[in-house]
């Protein structure tokens, strides 16, 4: 089993316990965790971050980054993202193309349960279509560089892949994109987890591993049944990564050594 944790996670147990990053990194190594999984700004903001990840012994899983790509040519901002993948020798970026606005929300969460009526309205929305047609650009670019291009069913109400059937309808849209599954994203539209991991699970290629409760917990203490989605996935032979995420936690390096314990063991 392959392990990896928000970088985010570690910048926030710095700021909880006043340790230095390298020492939480060493920690990390410590808990079986191999790689971390961050942002592309914070990548290019500091210049220091991937040589402290590199020194620490650990790799990087994925890159992720948001864009806006219903109302801008990110053709730029993608190549900048692959390169710094291919530098770093990470297999993955991931992709937010971006997020729906005003009466578009509304509508997004009125229809997110009606596939037909969310698939009519998104075959319609300029904004929509132009995010897959970047999402497209994406993978033809990875595809060169031998770098997987993903995305998730990210926890937005404003955005257009946040439950099932927007997801569906970027991996219908997107044949070559791998679908990031965030164990705990599909309960904002009240959606059960195990019919949309047995939906998507031929295009899983990469895992967020949150949990849910009425605040930030590790992996493992919450509703969500990541045992059932962890367990699955290794015995079909799955060699991704499973990335440990629970953003707010209020004791980030205990919270990452509950969560990589917890995976483990299973």
């Amino acid at each position: 089993m392959k392990l990896s944790v928000f970088y985010d996670h570690i910048v926030e147990a710095q700021e909880q316990t006043g340790k230095d990053i390298d020492s939480i990194l060493k920690y990390v190594k410590e808990c079986g965790i191999d790689a971390l999984e961050i942002r592309l700004s914070h990548l290019q903001k500091d210049e220091k971050a991937a040589g402290r990840i590199k020194n620490a012994g650990l790799s990087v899983s994925c890159i992720f980054e948001f864009y806006d790509m219903g109302k801008t040519d990110e053709t730029e901002k993608i190549k900048a993202h692959l390169d710094m993948a291919k530098e770093l020798s990470a297999p993955n970026i991931m992709i937010v193309p971006g997020f729906l606005e005003g009466g578009d929300v509304d509508k997004l969460k009125e229809y997110m349960k009606d596939e037909a009526k969310l698939y009519s309205f998104f075959d319609s929305h300029d904004e929509v279509k132009r995010m897959a047609e970047g999402m497209n650009r994406a993978v033809a670019m990875g595809k060169d560089m031998g770098i997987t291009v993903l995305f998730e069913d990210f926890d937005d109400f404003s955005s257009p892949m946040s439950g099932i059937n927007g997801a569906a309808w970027f991996l219908d849209r997107c044949p070559g994109i791998g679908f990031t599954f965030d164990c705990g994203n599909f309960i904002m539209h009240d959606e059960d987890v195990l019919f949309a991991f047995d939906k998507f699970f031929p295009r899983i290629k990469h895992v967020h591993c949150k949990d849910r409760s009425d605040e930030a917990i590790p992996v493992g203490d919450g509703r969500i049944p990541i045992k059932e989605v962890v367990t699955r996935l290794v015995e079909s032979g799955y060699d991704g990564y499973f990335a440990i995420e629970h953003f707010d936690a209020k004791d980030q390096m205990g919270f990452i050594g509950k969560s990589a314990g917890f995976l483990k063991a299973l």
